[in-house]
């Protein structure tokens, strides 16, 4: 406050201290933009300013996808003068920007004096005057939408309230207002914090940008962390800086460890450091379960010599039924070749009818694991209609032939078949370009290691009991001693074969009301890469590149205790190493 204290002052003193009571009585009662919102609907009296509902003396209306308001009630909307003058028989209209003046008898238009198009502005229905919003915001400045499906105009608008006359050629945009709140006063070490983003702008512009500073969605260390945010609008202005102190107690809630197995979503792969991994995921016991091998449907694995440097037959079998047909071979010749399934029946009498009921393929690559994992995700998520070839007495016919593939190149083809007689599987390298008749000259190939054979199943059945355990439990997949690899007899030389890593075998795992939980995937024999199907949905394992052994997990899945059923469906891909770790994390209601 200025205070004049001396009563008997000089006339340069009085007028320096009645200036300064004028500054400050104008500085205090500066008007501050506001903002506001309309919302008029076509045809109707009813209203709604800044929510609240009002009866209009006039309604807006719509007239050839244009949308018109009545002059009469600018001013109890927009805060518009709005004037009758007699003389000269016009509708005289002050807004922010310029002084309107609608001769309604001859109808013309004047603006700050200057005559403009009257037609385009306005007319008259029912002896009212109709003036166009999309014509007028441009001496108001509101912003306008036009909501055909509700049949209303949608305004938002700036004013200097108290204000009727020019305030501004251009209303000057208003800083937006940055704010935010978080759920709660104080957090307990690694306890989640939420934020709720409440900034907006006061003149309606769209918030474009936003800078958060020491935002953290938990924080491990007792204190007070204060976190900022500033926002920008569509123009281009920025507003002040929000700032709030966020306070952590010395209360443990969740470890890091145990915050990313709690809250990382489902599909994310969690690097961690291998000491970590190790303190909390190795040596857990395993959870209860009850194994079946379906022999329903034997299964035939071609991958050894998984590279070959020779062309000629890899693998050779014979099926009368069901069966799944499976190979992983790389070009290792300095030569294109051309892989295929050929399909022989050795009857002379009767054609035999080979059905293939699911399949995964993928094209010829170089990238070993990007071939399994291609291969594994389209048979385990395969929806293929039936289909069926004829094989005539005697005949040879290609069941597969797959594109040339270069040096250095790889497939992978996994197919469920079905023959109603006896027919014999080749899986063959030959000449690029050649044809079956020199199928013949083919030698068969020597074992070279990996797995090659013909085995008992290729379906296992887990049904895992998930219902109560309190502390984490694993399943190991493709170890030997838990999950015992599936036994067989090799074609070629009549000795007894082990499909090492299960390849080719698919795995559900059926878990009964499962508690709630955490389900992870954890590699634990080196480079992995593989999808797994999770209650019909494919998780891939990781979502990009590879993982290696205890270098960090993906989460499969997470349940929250109401669930009737938990369904996981898995094949080892090609080119990944096993065993892995399927981990069940039980989860506290936190």
């Amino acid at each position: 406050m200025f205070l004049c204290k001396k009563l008997t002052i000089g006339l340069t003193a009085l007028l320096v201290c009645l200036l300064s009571l004028s500054t400050a009585a104008a500085s205090a009662s500066t008007p501050v933009p506001q903002s506001k919102s309309f919302l008029l609907y076509f045809g109707k009296n009813e209203a709604y300013i800044n929510g609240s509902r009002v009866i209009l003396e006039a309604p807006a209306i719509e007239l050839k996808d244009k949308a018109y308001i009545p002059a009469a009630i600018l001013q109890e909307t927009l805060g518009i003068s709005v004037k009758w003058d007699s003389p000269s028989g016009s509708v005289q209209v002050t807004t922010p920007s310029a002084f309107l003046s609608f001769q309604l008898s001859g109808k013309k238009l004047f603006i700050n004096g200057a005559e403009e198009d009257y037609s385009k502005a306005a007319f008259i229905q029912n002896d009212r005057l109709y003036i166009g919003l999309d014509w007028l915001k441009q001496y108001v400045g509101y912003k306008l939408t036009v909501n055909k499906e509700l049949q209303r105009a949608e305004l938002v608008y700036v004013t200097l309230p108290g204000y009727t006359g020019f305030y501004n050629d251009t209303m000057p945009n208003a800083k937006p207002i940055a704010k935010f709140s978080v759920n709660k006063e104080r957090y307990r070490l690694g306890e989640p914090i939420y934020y709720s983003d409440l900034s907006y702008d006061p003149d309606g512009d769209a918030i474009t940008k936003v800078d958060w500073t020491g935002k953290a969605d938990t924080i491990f260390e007792p204190g007070l962390f204060k976190v900022s945010l500033k926002v920008t609008d569509s123009r281009g202005t920025e507003s002040n800086v929000f700032s709030h102190n966020v306070e952590i107690i010395n209360e443990p809630f969740l470890d890091p460890f145990e915050h990313k197995v709690y809250y990382e979503p489902v599909g994310t792969f969690v690097k961690d450091e291998e000491a970590t991994l190790r303190k909390y995921l190795r040596g857990i016991p395993q959870l209860p379960n009850v194994t079946s091998l379906s022999v329903e449907r034997p299964l035939i694995v071609s991958d050894s010599p998984e590279t070959f440097e020779k062309k000629g037959f890899l693998y050779q079998e014979k099926v009368n039924g069901k069966a799944r047909l499976y190979a992983d071979h790389v070009n290792g010749m300095k030569e294109k070749v051309q892989f295929a399934i050929v399909a022989r029946n050795a009857n002379p009498n009767a054609p035999v009818r080979i059905t293939t009921t699911r399949q995964g393929e993928v094209y010829p690559s170089i990238y070993a694991n990007l071939i399994g994992n291609e291969a594994s995700i389209e048979f385990l998520q395969s929806e293929m209609a039936p289909e069926t070839m004829v094989v005539e007495p005697a005949q040879t016919v290609y069941y597969k032939k797959m594109p040339e593939f270069f040096p250095d190149q790889g497939m992978n083809v996994i197919y469920d078949v079905e023959t109603d007689g006896e027919v014999y599987f080749s899986f063959v390298a030959m000449d690029a370009g050649a044809g079956l008749d020199t199928i013949g000259t083919y030698k068969q190939l020597e074992y070279t290691g990996n797995v090659r054979g013909t085995f008992s199943g290729s379906d296992v059945s887990w049904n895992v009991d998930a219902k109560s355990f309190t502390k984490p439990s694993s399943l190991a997949i493709g170890d030997g001693t838990s999950d015992m690899f599936v036994t067989g007899k090799d074609f070629f030389t009549k000795q007894d074969s082990l499909n090492l890593g299960n390849y080719g075998v698919v795995y559900k795992i059926h878990v009964d009301r499962p508690r709630k939980m955490s389900v992870l995937l954890l590699p634990r024999g080196g480079v992995f890469r593989g999808p797994v199907e999770v209650n019909g949905q494919i998780v891939q394992t990781p979502p990009s590149g590879v993982m290696m052994d205890y270098e960090g997990y993906t989460i499969l899945a997470r349940t929250d205790g109401t669930e009737p059923s938990l369904d996981i469906e898995f094949t080892p891909a090609a080119g990944s190493a096993f065993p892995v770790d399927v981990i069940f994390y039980p989860l506290e209601d936190k």
